[in-house]
């Protein structure tokens, strides 16, 4: 059965229930939500209820500061590992504009991907700084917080650049996603002043190429200090 398939049959069932425990009269406006519902699901791919919810989770200033330090996690990696991107979107609404799913976030360049796989399939150095910046934000969230809440996609996009790879086991895929966040972090931690510029421009919402040349000089002030 389809997605849109299962959304409607769930709302069916939901909908006899509702009419059982609570009388038919009492039951049709909530049975007319979950229709209202379906439809939004099956005609616009749940992209206003995304919308809505994350409106919702962005008016927390705790979630907006989360969510800015786990993409500076992966703007400064990138930055650091050579990685193109294009630029950032970080608000519900110009994410919907854009048809960007959620908050938006850092946006990878995959044209160079596109080449590889082109040509045969992407060799594995590129694997490790690929992989390696899509675990970035977690290894972010994890230095800052402790924990790590919102990983789940960047993982989902380590695993398919992971799937035409010899892992042979599950244990071994996830042995390779933490590989990857342990190098993360390690980068991170060994430009924290850095680290604290991307947060800032983010926060800000500076302009992309005011991004980029703020943490260019920071690092240049970081190789002076050391030398």
């Amino acid at each position: 059965m389809s997605e849109a398939g299962v959304t409607r049959a769930a709302g069916v069932v939901a909908a006899l229930v509702l009419s059982a425990v609570l009388g038919p009269r009492a039951a049709m406006p909530l049975v007319g939500l979950v229709g209202l519902v379906i439809v939004e699901q099956v005609a616009f791919g749940g992209r206003i209820s995304g919308l809505l919810g994350g409106l919702l989770d962005w008016a927390s200033p705790a979630y907006r500061q989360r969510v800015i330090r786990h993409e500076a996690g992966h703007l400064l990696v990138a930055y650091l590992l050579g990685i193109p991107l294009l630029g950032y979107v970080l608000s519900p609404w110009q994410a919907f504009r854009r048809r960007i799913p959620g908050y938006g976030g850092v946006e990878l360049d995959r044209a160079p991907m596109r080449t590889w796989q082109a040509q045969g399939g992407i060799p594995w150095a590129e694997v490790e700084r690929c992989g390696t910046f899509w675990m970035a934000g977690a290894a972010a969230e994890s230095l800052h917080y402790g924990q790590i809440t919102g990983d789940a996609e960047d993982r989902q996009q380590v695993a398919r650049l992971l799937a035409a790879q010899p892992l042979t086991s599950p244990a071994k895929l996830k042995a390779q996603i933490n590989r990857f966040l342990r190098q993360g972090r390690a980068l991170l931690q060994a430009h924290p002043k850095t680290y604290a510029v991307a947060v800032h421009h983010l926060e800000q919402g500076s302009p992309w190429e005011d991004c980029l040349a703020a943490i260019a000089a920071s690092l240049e002030r970081e190789t002076a200090q050391e030398g």
